[in-house]
């Protein structure tokens, strides 16, 4: 009985140590925090939407791990180990930049960086696309001012991740700067002073900052999807020169005040979508949490080819979809819906009710009318028999003509005014469109 009992404590303990290491890390998204206690608002969402929408924008993967060991090699061997083994990196290439930190454990229970080279920038690069090793110093030298040791000794783990939430933002914007080919600040080297910005982009979580024709904040869609899809709307849009967007996000309710509707007009608008001076195009945006869904219409061109008809059978094309959480059939229904919608319209035979219906109604409905009075007048009449003698049509008492004349006096023309209907609605004014669950 001893035996038994001393092995149940002997496995117990051991499930114990081995399942520690697992526990002892988090994950906000792309970002790996072994230490557990460098968490806030801000890197979550730089973890789970900023990084990851810049990675698509770019098609460079961004990530940034937080170690509390390593191997015996360092922290560079450390961070290409990890890069090739869980499979890091985008598109074919497996292009993309880590991040590695390396934190000690401390007595106290708080994580420490010890030298200032326990931390390192990885970079794999197609030669098409730059150079690998250039990229990482670029990216170094940016991060290096976050790195500083006061803010890594342990003494304060939220200065620690303040830190961190500043080094995630220098990376992003060093790598962005070197693939767009656009230098950091290039806006004030010329002199001129960056734009303010706008009273929308302030709302919380509303930071998209690249514009996506198929945005997925909720990860729905796998890497593959997402290609397949963003390549289709970029071409269908470009073609007709209408934007054609699909947005799938966690909670619209991060991105403003209001119904899924109002949520989605600020979004149009507040990150400029459109296409062509009347800026026109469509969106439509499902929200998971709640699982509402909104569709907005914007632009002259565009309302003429969806008009409320045409929207409300564009929304039969992918509704049903959605409710059976069919995500890639749904948008791909969209989408193709849009472009023969689109072409249809550029035909200058846009979707519209078909007539035909009612005309055969009403004719119908006409001939029942007529039929039905000539059937009761029928009934009414008496049966009548011609007389064979004239007298026979004189009525009783006689009859007496006298001079008749027909003389012309004048003739009254009564004329009426038709006035035009009026309308509410402007050309390509304030935008239209549908909302509802899915």
């Amino acid at each position: 009985m001893k035996k038994i009992c001393s092995l149940s404590a002997l496995i117990f303990l051991l499930v114990l140590l081995l399942c520690t290491p697992a526990m002892a890390a988090m994950e906000y998204g792309v970002i790996y925090d072994e230490t557990e206690m460098l968490a806030s608002e801000t890197l979550t969402l730089q973890g789970e939407k900023t990084l990851p929408m810049l990675s698509r924008t770019l098609g460079l993967d961004l990530r940034v791990d937080v170690l509390t060991e390593i191997n015996d090699n360092g922290v560079i061997d450390t961070a290409e180990a990890l890069y090739e083994n869980y499979d890091y990196g985008y598109g074919e290439e497996n292009e993309g930049v880590s991040l590695t930190i390396y934190l000690e454990p401390q007595d106290d229970g708080t994580y420490a960086m010890s030298s200032s080279e326990d931390w390192c920038v990885y970079v794999k690069l197609s030669q098409e696309r730059g150079s690998s090793q250039e990229l990482a110093n670029i990216i170094r030298d940016a991060v290096q001012p976050c790195m500083e040791l006061q803010d890594w000794d342990g003494s304060d783990m939220t200065a620690s991740s303040t830190a961190l939430t500043r080094a995630v933002d220098a990376m992003s914007v060093a790598a962005e700067a070197y693939i767009l080919g656009e230098p950091a600040g290039s806006g004030q080297e010329t002199g001129t002073e960056a734009p303010e910005p706008s009273d929308t982009a302030e709302e919380p979580g509303f930071d998209i900052t690249d514009i996506e024709y198929v945005m997925d904040e909720s990860g729905v869609l796998s890497e593959k999807e997402w290609l397949e899809l963003e390549s289709r709307a970029k071409s269908i849009s470009q073609s007709h020169q209408v934007g054609v967007y699909f947005y799938i996000v966690d909670d619209y309710t991060l991105y403003g005040d209001g119904e899924v509707y109002d949520v989605t007009t600020k979004i149009y608008h507040g990150i400029d979508l459109g296409l062509g001076k009347d800026r026109n195009g469509i969106i439509v945006l499902l929200s998971m949490k709640e699982r509402d869904y909104a569709m907005f219409v914007y632009g002259e061109f565009a309302e003429y080819a969806f008009d409320s008809y045409g929207q409300e059978k564009l929304e039969e094309a992918f509704l049903e979809n959605f409710g059976s959480n069919d995500w890639k059939t749904g948008i791909t229904h969209y989408l193709d819906t849009c472009d023969e919608y689109l072409t249809k319209a550029e035909e200058g035979k846009p979707v519209r009710p078909a007539h035909w219906p009612w005309v055969l109604m009403m004719t119908g409905l006409s001939c029942l009318v007529a039929g039905t009075i000539c059937i009761v007048l029928m009934r009414k009449m008496k049966t009548v028999h011609q007389k064979s003698e004239v007298d026979a049509y004189i009525a009783a008492g006689g009859l007496s003509l006298t001079d008749q004349y027909d003389r012309y006096t004048h003739t009254t023309e009564t004329r009426v005014k038709i006035e035009k209907e009026s309308s509410s609605s402007e050309s390509g004014g304030g935008g239209s469109g549908r909302s509802g669950k899915f």
